[in-house]
């Protein structure tokens, strides 16, 4: 009989190599994700638990892949607050240009952009 030598990362009818390699897949993936910190260090955990049998005969060996990936980058931005002509609160958000020195040529209905409406006012 002719023994086959296998890696450890080949049993399991290659599962653990495939799990790592998915694993892997996550990581390049996120390191190209123009959303998340390209300097920001990802981390893969290979965990291989063995478990022998009373007799020592037989050895269970459990296999896990994680990964640490980068988290999103949070998305910021500024508001301008204010009230409008009927007293409830307005916010605004923060562009190129002030909002108290808007362009004189800008028809009226263009001049009021990117306000967001608040629904409840605090009394």
């Amino acid at each position: 009989m002719k023994i086959k030598e296998l890696n450890v990362l080949e049993m399991a009818k290659g599962a653990i190599l495939e799990q790592i390699e998915g694993e892997t897949a996550k990581i390049m993936s996120n390191i190209l994700d123009p959303n998340t910190d390209a300097k920001k260090a990802r981390k893969m955990t290979i965990t291989l638990v063995f478990k022998a049998n009373e007799n020592r005969e037989i050895v269970e060996c459990e296999a896990q892949a994680k990964s640490v990936i980068a988290p999103v980058r949070a998305i910021v931005t500024s508001y301008y607050l204010g009230e409008d002509n009927n007293g409830k609160p307005t916010a605004r958000e923060v562009s190129k240009f002030d909002p108290n020195q808007e362009t004189i040529f800008v028809p009226e209905e263009e001049k009021v952009t990117n306000v967001l409406k608040l629904t409840r006012s605090v009394n």
